[in-house]
């Protein structure tokens, strides 16, 4: 798919339904690659990207979610707090990273076909035990990645320009 980098701003929405239709690997790698690309404060990168395929897994990360997700892959964002930048008033900055890296993985998603939808709504320490992620290590969110089985249309639900905009 070659679209348009405002055309996927418009049309990208968040999927609840999926196609039992596996992912090809080129177009994962290049999903993966944008979050790879991603800025990051200080260049740190503080996170890896668990990608789960295995039907096994899959149902056991399912199971500490709020809502049922069948998709062939569940993309797994673990952020690591130690490695982030920290300011100097002590802002962290690793969930900002983390969002940027999954904000550009779900619009390469949208690009190449494929659907994706920001989970928040889950158990992180049912996640972490099932994947064997440490305990200093967060799970900000996770999302289902596959093709979408349903159509939502462009976006129309956001706020005004004027509401959102001060020019000072």
């Amino acid at each position: 798919m070659n679209l348009d980098f405002f055309e996927v701003l418009k049309n990208r929405r968040s999927i609840r339904k999926y196609q039992d239709k596996t992912v090809e690997k080129d177009k994962l790698h290049r999903i993966l690659e944008a979050a790879r690309l991603s800025p990051s404060a200080m260049n740190r990168q503080p996170y890896q990207l668990l990608v789960v395929s295995s039907k096994a897994l899959l149902t056991k990360v399912v199971s500490a979610c709020n809502q049922r997700w069948e998709a062939p892959i569940m993309i797994v964002m673990v952020s690591s707090p130690k490695e982030a930048w920290v300011r100097e008033d002590g802002e962290e900055f690793w969930k900002t990273d983390a969002a940027i890296a999954m904000n550009q993985l779900s619009l390469a998603a949208f690009a190449e076909g494929l659907g994706t939808c920001w989970i928040a709504a889950f158990k992180e320490n049912d996640v972490k035990e099932i994947l064997s992620v440490d305990s200093a290590s967060r799970i900000p969110f996770l999302s289902p990645l596959g093709y979408p089985a349903e159509y939502k249309g462009p976006i129309t639900n956001r706020k005004m320009m004027e509401s959102l905009v001060r020019y000072v």
